[in-house]
């Protein structure tokens, strides 16, 4: 075993540069991603410098272990990049003007996402009925006709209804 901290290093160093390149060809390959494919390989060899045991003292050939350590580093990528898209999905299904949204403003994007936020925060604290007629006028864009209808409800119970959830409204962002 090695004991000098210089000696681990400068090991360390050798087997980074013998097996990076290879570890991120490989990882390129599962992901499609240049970028993605360079964090894999890092996280690998920050996962071996964190792990010394595995491969200080060990004299066999890694290579097979960095292959299922990189595979399993780009699944949980691709994973993670599922559920981000089916999030995705469900909320512009959920909420489609959120979709013509312009994203080239990255700070009026992120100062909406907030304020969303906040709303969504807000209306899980109003009953149920006034939420749901809320929801339906003004993210469903129904008009109070057709929320009344639905609902089997007055139109004035509808706009009454929507002007508490507004006054709410107003209450929160006046305290933001």
């Amino acid at each position: 075993m090695i004991d000098n901290s210089n000696q681990v290093e400068e090991r360390f160093s050798a087997f980074y540069y013998a097996n990076f390149s290879k570890i991120r060809k490989y990882a390129y390959r599962l992901l499609k991603s240049e970028c993605d494919a360079e964090d894999v390989a890092q996280e690998v060899f920050i996962k071996l410098w964190e792990q010394q045991e595995i491969w200080v003292s060990n004299e066999r050939k890694l290579d097979s272990y960095l292959l299922v350590m990189t595979k399993n580093i780009a699944l949980n990528i691709l994973k993670h990049q599922r559920i981000k898209q089916a999030y995705r999905e469900h909320f512009i299904q959920e909420f489609p003007f959120y979709e013509q949204v312009n994203n080239d403003n990255f700070w009026a994007d992120i100062y909406r996402r907030e304020m969303l936020q906040n709303i969504f925060v807000m209306l899980e604290t109003v009953p149920e009925r006034r939420r749901s007629i809320f929801k339906l006028s003004r993210f469903k864009g129904k008009s109070h006709r057709e929320i009344a209808n639905k609902l089997n409800i007055s139109v004035h119970t509808v706009e009454r209804q929507i002007y508490l959830t507004q006054l709410k409204l107003r209450e929160v962002f006046l305290l933001i």
